[in-house]
């Protein structure tokens, strides 16, 4: 087993390459779009053309590990990069389209063998952190290509864009430079190893809350803040609040989880985020509503990470990189459906409803979580139970 610090940091360095890049195309695509004239709607389905290209993608993606090795990561970085930059010359929307499509199945190349690379070379005892690490380095690299994006795109629009775009070409030079230690994935399980979906409810649950929150309750608040009387500038700062949370919670709280539990950890993350929104409900502003946006960010943030590692821990070793592709496609399904029932709620029930949303879909999962578990502990009892019948039935029989 290679010391973490000889794989872990070209690895972060790489996903934070990768992540400027998408902090910058993310929301730069949607300006562009704007200036170009097109409704909200087509912004909205253009994004959810991106996370389609994930969702789709990832199936095939543990076949072409198999084929390709460290070469996947390569490919992915660099078909990034290229369509990351070349968007402002996507000469209408069919091509806009087509280019945030790609770019999500490069993200798909990208992301699931790095991930999948982490739980193959993490000790069990540091699983946990060394996720904490790679997630922390994600957001990072996400926070700052969008402010740098925002920054250049007032002034040097496409200049902003080709930086976006260069920066996931560096992701993949430091791949190239890395190939050396960067062994080829190890076979997987051709026979297709089960996958007990059940078991791992809470990790596969909490991709797809996460990605919920993310992509609806995240991308709506502003909304919210403005329409309650908030200053731009305070929409700002909050934002950046809930940002900064999810980004210096990731390594303390994979931290605790090597020392408390994944699992335990995890529930408890789902449960302080499911607390701050409902505090969220409640807040009159100010302070208070700063504190449970950050307690929210931090929490949620953290689901991503420890359900990756709590993944590692129990998928089988033949199935582990189709187990990484399912949860990354699961966290696409929540980031394309957030958006829209977030968004209909609030149209139903009014702005403030966006929190019964983001709300209803951590308690779905901690429902459906304690719900299985309860049946697992009942087919248990059970399956004990005749057993330890047995011998009273026995000796009823010789009384009689």
């Amino acid at each position: 087993m290679q010391r973490s610090f000889t794989w872990l940091l070209p690895l972060c360095l790489a996903s934070f390459l990768w992540a400027f890049s998408f902090g910058t195309n993310a929301p730069l695509a949607s300006l562009w779009m704007q200036d170009a004239g097109h409704s909200d709607t087509l912004i909205g389905l253009n994004t959810g053309a991106y996370y389609l290209g994930i969702a789709l993608a990832a199936t095939a993606v543990p076949g072409l590990m198999r084929r390709w090795g460290h070469g996947c990561v390569l490919v992915g970085m660099i078909a990034s990069g290229l369509t990351a930059a070349a968007f402002p010359w996507g000469l209408g929307l069919g091509g806009w389209f087509g280019l945030r499509g790609l770019n999500g199945i490069a993200a798909a190349l990208s992301l699931i063998p790095l991930e999948t690379y982490v739980n193959r070379r993490s000790r069990p005892e540091a699983r946990a952190q060394n996720f904490g690490y790679y997630a922390f380095f994600i957001a990072l690299g996400m926070a700052l290509g969008t402010l740098v994006g925002l920054e250049l795109y007032a002034g040097l629009p496409r200049v902003a864009f080709v930086l976006g775009g260069a920066s996931a070409l560096l992701g993949g030079a430091v791949v190239l430079l890395w190939r050396l230690t960067l062994p080829l994935c190890e076979e997987e399980d051709r026979g297709g190893a089960l996958l007990d979906f059940g078991r791992n409810f809470l990790s596969f649950g909490s991709s797809w809350s996460q990605g919920f929150l993310e992509g609806g309750m995240i991308a709506l608040l502003p909304i919210y803040l403005l329409s309650v009387g908030m200053s731009p500038s305070s929409v700002s700062w909050l934002m950046s609040g809930l940002m900064l949370g999810v980004i210096l919670a990731q390594v303390p709280i994979a931290w605790l989880a090597d020392r408390l539990g994944r699992t335990a950890v995890l529930a408890a993350c789902n449960v302080a985020a499911l607390l701050g929104v409902c505090g969220l409900l409640a807040s009159g502003g100010g302070v208070s509503l700063a504190l449970c946006l950050f307690a929210v960010g931090a929490c949620s943030g953290a689901f991503y990470p420890l359900g990756l590692a709590l993944l590692g821990e129990r998928a089988p070793p033949g199935g582990l990189a189709r187990a990484n592709a399912w949860f990354l496609a699961i966290n696409c399904v929540g980031s394309m459906t957030g958006p829209v029932i977030a968004g209909a709620v609030m149209d139903w029930l009014g702005r403030g409803a966006l929190f019964v949303a983001g709300g209803g879909a951590i308690g779905v999962v901690l429902l459906g979580w304690g719900a299985l578990a309860l049946c697992r502990s009942g087919v248990k009892a059970s399956e004990l139970a005749p057993k330890g019948a047995e011998p009273e039935a026995r000796e009823a029989r010789q009384a009689a």
